[in-house]
């Protein structure tokens, strides 16, 4: 009887251990449900991460996560945290603007596998059933608000800054235009011939012209893969309409994909027999080392926001298309908005125009030209470099 009594017991208190340890081990589970088992060096995925991992990673670290260095990120985030977007009747129920911000900025800069939803928002902690686009939806809008203020044509007196700090380089030139390739990370399912480029690869086109400091002056979006560069230009407004952005002596660099025009002037070809072979291949040197900086800055974009390596968006429909054009775009924004911090000035002429001696160029040198053809109009800047050639020898 006293046998019996107290295994009774024992059994009653195993019972009690191994209830209490399981609501022990429910109560880590909900605790830690978005975590995973860390290797050496890796960073630990919680909801907490935002909160007391990121601000406390050395500058390097903050760079990798959110494509930019604190200061920069600081300038965004007070560009559009004013927005009525994030203040609204129902902002509370908002995550931080500044959570936001840097869930989209490591969205951005995701490519492959990393780039997911669900495994964007378990980095983060939060929801995977549709928070991670109405977040991303949200900061795009805003920055989308703002891109006059840092993506938009020089006006005349501009160009004519951009022209006088660049005039030993390419004469009257004031930008650089090239078109890349957004390669898609799935076959489009609507119209996916178009989309299938001379590379082999579906991918949307780009068409881009920057100036000197690498920053974005004009794109063209939402052309298909197989759409060639020159066709993508001659439907511009760049092209349609030349004289509502450049005056008579300004001019366009561009590839030998491109036409020579007046206003876009080209390397000679091959099998060209315009001027002398040595002013030929001299002027096509000079023309490559400057026109590669739109190559350049295409790069940097995409080595900043690696998302644009293989955008992960299904191309099924025109809501697709423009929610592709969008990502480009505010990923071109914020290209400049660095861009602009980097060389430390705001898109301020006058700060341009005094960094210019005019004591160092004779004022005869920027005579305006005439109306010319494209092959006159490169003639007269194998002149002009023929020219301070000579008085640099000097």
């Amino acid at each position: 009887m006293i046998s019996f009594i107290f295994t009774e017991r024992n059994q009653e208190e195993v019972e009690d251990e191994i209830l209490e340890e399981w609501a022990y081990s429910k109560l880590t589970v909900l605790s830690f449900r978005y975590s995973i088992p860390t290797l050496k060096d890796s960073v630990p995925k919680t909801k907490k991460f935002f909160y007391d991992i990121l601000p406390n990673l050395d500058e390097n670290r903050f760079r990798q996560f959110v494509r930019m260095n604190r200061a920069n990120f600081e300038i965004v985030l007070k560009l559009i945290e004013d927005d009525v977007l994030f203040n609204g009747a129902s902002s509370g129920k908002q995550f931080p603007v500044a959570m936001q911000l840097a869930i989209v900025l490591y969205r951005l800069g995701c490519n492959g596998e990393g780039a997911s939803v669900a495994k964007i928002a378990s980095f983060f902690g939060i929801g995977d059933g549709g928070t991670i686009q109405r977040v991303t939806e949200l900061v795009f809008q805003a920055i989308l608000k703002i891109k006059q203020r840092f993506l938009f044509w020089p006006d005349a007196k501009e160009r004519q800054s951009i022209v006088r700090n660049t005039f030993f380089e390419l004469p009257h030139c004031i930008g650089y235009v090239d078109g890349t390739e957004i390669k898609l990370a799935e076959k489009p399912s609507d119209d996916p011939e178009s989309y299938f480029s001379r590379k082999h690869v579906y991918s949307l086109k780009v068409q881009a012209v920057c100036e000197y400091k690498l920053r974005i002056r004009h794109m063209v979006l939402g052309y298909p893969g197989s759409v060639h560069d020159s066709r993508i230009y001659n439907n511009c407004e760049l092209a349609l309409k030349p004289s509502n952005h450049l005056s008579g002596d300004e001019w366009i660099a561009a590839d030998s994909a491109y036409k020579l025009t007046n206003t876009v002037i080209t390397p000679f070809r091959t099998n060209s027999n315009d001027c002398t072979l040595q002013q030929r291949n001299e002027f096509n040197n000079t023309h490559s080392k400057y026109r590669v900086r739109i190559e350049n800055c295409f790069g940097i974009l995409k080595e900043r926001f690696n998302s644009l390596k293989e955008l992960k968006i299904q191309i099924k429909d025109d809501a697709s298309v423009r929610l592709a054009c969008r990502w480009v775009l505010v990923c071109a924004i914020l290209h400049n908005i660095i861009i602009e911090q980097e060389n430390g000035d705001t898109f301020d002429i006058e700060n341009l125009e005094d960094s210019f001696d005019n004591d160092e160029v004779n004022e005869n040198q920027f005579q305006q030209f005439p109306v010319l053809k494209g092959e006159h109009k490169r003639r007269a800047i194998i002149k002009i470099l023929n020219e301070m050639s000579t008085l640099n020898n000097f």
